[in-house]
């Protein structure tokens, strides 16, 4: 990030203790952040200055990163992950004819959930993770590991709780609900899929996460650039897996042994509790386990919404199921990518004491978002002309598996303009909330993923609706119920 970014009005102590820390030859360093400055949620640069540590490394300056190099580092990862969403895809479709998905048709609703439930922690560790890099707290041995078992063990608590959550709203508003119907084993079955799923996926991404953060600044790559696309590769995909899998599993055991799927539900909540325990010991992760609930939760909702969108889009549209995850990923993969960036650049600036005092409404302007010379104007075009031809391979790269109905002009012609006006709307909406929330005193890093990409998410549900509306209604696509052979459909 330039010194264009800003830190917050009001920080005129923390940049004498920040002065006081590179000044001051003493072995051990006491900062302090001024109480008239209270944070809601205390990014990463302040937790620093609260701190007491010895000789606290300064924020390595970073080199100069050219548009060629950003595009180049944001393609590549881009790429894979679009394949991922793609196969996660054509795989949700082919899996509402699975036994899990048409004894438990509420588990359709949990997809999006738990996919973006996955995407949420994933990318906002990431984030997390490559904010402390960017800032010099990756480079021992020590530290990665104290970093790494103070993240993990975050990311399960919230992957395990907040599972938990999701469950509700599907199984009170699902095929059966609970007013009418209720059966124990059920929803033991339902709940105990979610958890496992969200948990496992949590703790495979989350390794993958971390060793990618290392690698990067191994090789001098900006680990903003790869990180989240990296996650989306493999995480829709995995997901699906483990809750097809995991959700057949725990439907054999249900028959017979109940009383099993009791004790493994104790098992990871236990774990949910010693997770805690480790993340509250850490300074970097403790303000996240007690106030980065809202933001996830808040995404959670946007996300069921949009699993009650999609269910009922497959009813009318079967086909909608292979582009869904397509247009959501693409365009959370993206957003995230560009949160990540201007997050660390906010870090870095107040570390390093640079203040830029525009107004909010200066990123209230989509002329600043996407047309002037700023360093987040030029990498929001950049990440626009990268999704083009990206989801002009991916669209055709479905129909070569055979979605269910044959590709027209008309069809990808809409199909793109739709995908390219969420991504704007995302783009334009992410450099003006990472602002918001920096002068809020809320950490981006934490909280503008999983608000971003679940409004992505809503937004991708309905414009895809309307691009299946338009094929249907205006180019007279067959792409409705109708026309597909009842038994092909898992969805009733």
């Amino acid at each position: 990030m330039s010194q264009q970014d800003e830190i917050p009005n009001g920080a005129a102590c923390d940049v004498e203790c920040a002065l006081v820390a590179e000044t001051d030859p003493a072995e051990v360093v006491t900062l302090s952040a001024s109480p008239s400055e209270p944070w809601i949620f205390a990014p990463i640069t302040v937790i620093i200055q609260q701190m007491s540590m010895k000789k606290p490394p300064p924020a390595p300056i970073p080199k100069i990163e050219t548009n060629t190099a950003f595009f180049l580092e944001t393609l590549v990862p881009f790429l894979f992950a679009g394949l991922g969403l793609i196969f996660a895809g054509l795989l949700l479709e082919d899996a509402e004819t699975w036994t899990f998905f048409t004894e438990m048709p509420d588990a359709v609703t949990l997809v999006p959930t738990l996919v973006g439930l996955k995407g949420n922690l994933e990318m906002t560790l990431a984030s997390r993770l490559s904010t402390l890099a960017n800032l010099g707290f990756m480079e021992t041995k020590k530290q990665k590991w104290q970093v790494a078992c103070s993240n993990m063990a975050l990311i399960q608590t919230q992957a395990i709780v907040i599972s938990s959550i999701a469950v509700i709203p599907a199984v009170v508003f699902g095929e059966k609900p609970v007013v009418f119907e209720f059966d124990v084993g059920d929803f033991l079955c339902v709940l105990l899929s979610a958890i496992a799923t969200a948990s496992l996926a949590s703790l495979m991404l989350g390794t993958l996460m971390i060793g990618v953060v290392i690698t990067a600044k191994k090789f001098k790559i900006n680990p903003d650039n790869i990180t989240t696309p990296v996650a989306a590769s493999l995480g829709d995909v995995s997901t699906l897996f483990i809750l097809l899998g995991v959700g057949t599993l725990l439907m054999k055991l249900r028959e017979n042994h109940s009383w099993l799927l009791v004790i493994m539900l104790f098992f990871f909540y236990l774990i949910a509790g010693v997770g805690a325990v480790v993340a509250s010991r850490d300074h970097f992760t403790v303000e996240v386990l007690k106030h980065g609930w809202w933001a996830v939760l808040a995404a959670m909702t946007l996300t069921t919404l949009s699993g009650f969108i999609l269910k009922t889009a497959m009813h009318k549209y079967p086909p909608i199921a292979a582009f869904q995850p397509l247009i959501n990923g693409v365009g959370g993969n993206l957003v995230s990518v560009q949160a990540s960036r201007i997050s660390t650049g906010l870090h870095r600036a107040r570390k390093n004491q640079i203040h830029d005092a525009k107004s909010l409404w200066t990123y209230a302007n989509p002329w600043h978002a996407f047309i002037n010379n700023h360093e987040d104007s030029v990498a929001a075009r950049i990440l626009m002309g990268i999704s083009i031809p990206g989801n002009l391979i991916f669209i055709n790269t479905i129909f070569m598996f055979d979605c269910g109905f044959a590709n027209t002009i008309p069809f990808t012609a809409t199909f793109l303009l739709v995908s390219l006006f969420q991504i704007m709307l995302l783009l334009y909406l992410c450099q003006l909330l990472v602002r918001v929330m920096w002068r809020l005193r809320i950490d981006p890093d934490s909280s503008a993923i999983p608000l971003l990409t679940a409004v992505g998410d809503l937004l991708g549900g309905i414009f895809l609706i309307g691009c299946f509306w338009t094929a249907s209604n205006v180019y007279h696509m067959k792409v409705e119920r109708v026309y597909f052979a009842s038994e092909h459909l898992g969805v009733h």
